[in-house]
């Protein structure tokens, strides 16, 4: 839509799919049923523990990372608390803080393949909340007169406020994409739709839940499989039927696991046949160390590996913020910083996740990191203070850089003694 149309509050005659698809939204409708016979979409795979603990950790991992907006002065990045996002940022609506926030947004991306959040203005066209739109109730539609995206959403938080459209009023809104921050996972259409990592590799997690269920039911049915039953043929099926139903009663569940039950007229063929044999714990290992390799999780996030050492771990960690973390904060800020900002504000202003302490784990190691940069002249006291949340101090020079005494250019000038007599040698 060009911009007299959206200032008029008008739109052009769009082509609109007789059934909108929603990103993410036809696959959690649909059952996905899998080769192994299990259906997979988003409600179940969560029920697999170690699905559940990659998102988990993802979800709270991004949302307890400082998100603030910084200005650029004198060459630098400083967080302004006196900008008008800044309150925003924390508190980004009526029901949620900036934590519930930003862990909806990362859930949606993984499970749905997008998220979509509502940026609603004042008159001014200043931002004044942001409004999360739940999985499956935002339509994704391609404007055929421009290929300008826009959005069909429903969401009763939106009732009492104006958004693009300001003649729309209750929960079904048009949004256009300049009030709409998205983000999402990878597109196989060129950015209009993104595909939730579920979606794309259905069969791996249709096998983690098989083999989740197979473990379930091998407990359920006695957890071991050491022998079985025959007849000399002289019963009928009548009482076949009852003495199974009285042999599961003695043996089914893990409550009855190690008794023995004892059926008139059958005889007991014992076989060496058990839960190890069946090769469902090294599976489930497999399988989770997959999970974990799609998710990008550290495998000591999920507490598989006992033996890891302090120093390594802390490799892992700048790792995963590095390979993993960032892959989702970076979208997020530059979309943040594409609605929220003005084009003249994108010139002095940007929106960034701080992951200094997260990059910086133990007292040591930010010990060590402070120290060379004092001694090195690259940071002053007060800039460490004020990146470990505390008050400046007072002192003389603790907003002075300090600079090595034995450095120095070299061919500068020269060497002189300390009295100011010239060393010939």
């Amino acid at each position: 839509m060009n911009f007299l149309q959206k200032a008029l509050n008008l739109k052009t005659k769009v082509i609109i799919p007789e059934s909108p698809i929603t990103t993410g939204f036809p696959f959690l409708m649909t059952s996905g049923l899998s080769a192994t016979g299990i259906t997979v979409n988003y409600r179940t795979a969560l029920q697999h523990n170690t699905v559940y603990t990659c998102v988990r950790t993802l979800t709270s991992d991004i949302a307890k990372i400082p998100l603030r907006i910084e200005k650029f002065v004198n060459g630098g990045w400083e967080q302004d608390n006196d900008h008008p996002i800044a309150s925003l940022l924390n508190e980004p609506n009526q029901r949620m803080v900036i934590f519930e926030l930003l862990e909806q947004i990362v859930f949606s991306v993984l499970c749905t393949g997008d998220s979509f959040v509502v940026v609603i203005r004042d008159n001014d066209g200043k931002p004044i909340a942001l409004i999360p739109i739940k999985p499956g109730s935002a339509s994704v539609i391609l404007d055929s007169s421009d290929g300008e995206l826009y959005y069909k959403v429903t969401e009763d938080q939106l009732i009492p406020y104006k958004t693009s459209v300001s003649s729309e009023s209750g929960p079904s809104r048009t949004i256009y994409h300049s009030d709409m921050i998205r983000t999402r996972n990878l597109s196989f259409d060129g950015g209009i739709y993104g595909q939730s990592i579920i979606a794309i590799v259905s069969e791996v997690f249709g096998l983690a839940l098989a083999t989740q269920e197979a473990a379930a039911r091998a407990y359920k049915n006695g957890a071991h499989i050491n022998g079985y039953f025959t007849s000399d043929g002289s019963m009928g099926r009548e009482r076949g039927e009852l003495n199974k139903e009285e042999l599961s009663r003695a043996i089914s569940s893990v409550v009855n696991a190690g008794q023995t039950g004892i059926i008139d007229g059958l005889s007991w063929v014992p076989m060496e046949r058990n839960i190890e044999d069946l090769q469902l714990i090294e599976a489930r290992k497999q399988i989770d160390l997959e999970l974990a390799q799609m998710f990008r999780i550290p495998v000591y996030k999920l507490g598989m590996s006992d033996g890891e050492k302090a120093a390594n771990i802390a490799e892992q960690e700048q790792s995963y913020i590095s390979n993993t973390l960032i892959q989702y904060t970076k979208p997020l800020e530059q979309h943040m910083d594409r609605v929220l900002l003005t084009s003249i504000e994108k010139k002095f202003y940007r929106i960034r996740f701080d992951f200094s302490k997260q990059s910086e784990p133990d007292e040591k190691v930010r010990g060590d990191y402070y120290k060379n940069a004092v001694t090195n002249g690259w940071m002053t006291p007060n800039e460490i203070r004020k990146r470990e949340e505390l008050p400046p101090s007072e002192q003389d020079g603790a907003d002075d850089l300090r600079f090595p005494l034995n450095t120095g250019v070299i061919g500068e000038n020269d060497p002189k003694d300390y009295d100011g007599v010239k060393n010939e040698n």
